[in-house]
C-alpha cells in the first residue's frame, strides 16, 4: 500500500511540493511569474525618547511564541547596571543568560544577536497578546 499524500495550503507543505519538483528538474517557470525588481522596506531602528528610555518594536514572533525585537546586546546598558524591559504592561527586571532561568517572563538576547522575551515554559506572544510592530522598552 502506497502513501497517501494530501495537499494543503501550508507554506511549509507548498515549500516541500516545490522542492520536490525542482529537485526532479522541473524548471522554475512552471511555479509562477518570473520576478524582476524587489522593492525593501526600511525595518525600524530603536530610538531614544525623551525620558531616556531606549525604545524598540518587536520583529518577529517565533513558533515557541518568542518574541524577537530590534534591539541589539549590543545597545543594551552594560552589565552591572540596572535593566526593565517593559512589553504591553509587564515588566521585566533584569536580563537572563538562557531560556531556563527564572520564572515567568524572562528576557535575554538571543542567538541572532538581539533582544528576545520569553516566558519559560509558555509563548511570551500568547500571554502578552503581542503582535510584531509592538512596541518594548528599555529603562
Amino acid at each position: 500500500m502506497g502513501a497517501v499524500i494530501t495537499l494543503t495550503t501550508d507554506f511549509g507543505m507548498a515549500d516541500a511540493y516545490v522542492a520536490a519538483r525542482l529537485s526532479l528538474g522541473f524548471p522554475p517557470a512552471d511555479f509562477g511569474e518570473a520576478v524582476t525588481s524587489v522593492t525593501m522596506l526600511p525595518l525600524p531602528q530603536p530610538y531614544r525618547a525623551s525620558d531616556g528610555s531606549l525604545v524598540g518594536h518587536i520583529l518577529h514572533i517565533d513558533s515557541f511564541g518568542n518574541l524577537i525585537t530590534n534591539i541589539k546586546g549590543d545597545d543594551l546598558p552594560q552589565i552591572g547596571q540596572a535593566i526593565t524591559i517593559e512589553v504591553g504592561n509587564q515588566f521585566i527586571s533584569g536580563l537572563s543568560h538562557t531560556y531556563a532561568e527564572g520564572e515567568g517572563l524572562l528576557a535575554l538576547v538571543g542567538s541572532s544577536g538581539y533582544l528576545e522575551v520569553s516566558l519559560k515554559g509558555g509563548s511570551a506572544q500568547a500571554f502578552l497578546d503581542a503582535e510584531a510592530g509592538n512596541e518594548v522598552r528599555i529603562r
